[in-house]
């Protein structure tokens, strides 16, 4: 994995998020991840995501597809 590619690709996304909603809406921090958390249906499950990203245990997972996504965004975050 090329560090300068990965921080390349997370400028371009934030330079996207300031043209199309403004730099209100751009995030403070963007990580790139192979894959989210998605129930069974292919609905995203932003809570889990968004407990991992504060450190919190995400709960219920038993409808998702693949558990597995939640360590990989851990490690990634490094919570």
């Amino acid at each position: 994995k090329d560090p300068s590619k990965t921080t390349n690709m997370e400028a371009e996304v934030m330079k996207t998020v300031d043209s199309q909603l403004g730099a209100v809406a751009r995030p403070a921090r963007v990580y790139l991840v192979s894959a989210l958390p998605k129930t069974r249906s292919g609905k995203i499950v932003r809570r889990a995501l968004q407990a991992v990203a504060e450190g919190r245990d995400p709960g219920d997972i038993s409808t998702m597809e693949d558990q597995s996504v939640l360590a990989q965004i851990k490690q990634v975050i490094g919570k």
